[in-house]
């Protein structure tokens, strides 16, 4: 399957594609691709953003976009990598039975998942900027509710 329809089929039932991910051996290759490629569709999201700062301060575009692509692309995945780390430790000691690279993939696969909504609301915010909060609740709700039925099924999928 190509990842567009793999994020629609993780759309409607992200056990279920989770479940497949597992299935299919996870690559630690793989999985910081996604760690990747969400830091870059991120990135992209908060080039509006980037402009209108560097406008208003009268500080350099090209500084503050190469600053934030490194944020974004680089440090934001050393992030996911220990907030991953810690969500498999508090899953081991409730019974969980997945292993850290699941658990990296678990999270990975659910910022992926979420980068459409994410664009969305970057799209939205840019030309409604009043919607800010609405689109930013509407990205979190996404990315929990994904990265959460991926901890469920990686974890205690087999219990």
């Amino acid at each position: 399957m190509s990842l567009l329809s793999d994020i629609v089929a993780a759309y409607k039932a992200p056990k279920r594609e989770m479940r497949r991910h597992i299935d299919n051996v996870i690559a630690e290759e793989q999985t910081l691709f996604f760690a990747m490629l969400f830091g870059g569709f991120s990135f992209l999201a908060q080039l509006p953003d980037i402009a209108k700062r560097a406008h208003i301060t009268e500080q350099s575009l090209s500084a503050m976009t190469a600053a934030q692509f490194i944020a974004s692309v680089f440090m934001m995945p050393l992030l996911m990598y220990g907030i991953a780390a810690i969500s498999h430790f508090i899953c081991a000691r409730f019974g969980g039975q997945g292993d850290h690279i699941g658990a990296r993939r678990a999270l990975f696969w659910a910022a992926v998942v979420t980068a459409p909504v994410l664009l969305l609301s970057a799209v939205l915010n840019t030309f409604v900027p009043d919607l800010r909060i609405i689109g930013a609740v509407i990205t979190s709700v996404v990315f929990f509710w994904q990265w959460f039925s991926n901890l469920k099924e990686l974890e205690f999928g087999n219990v």
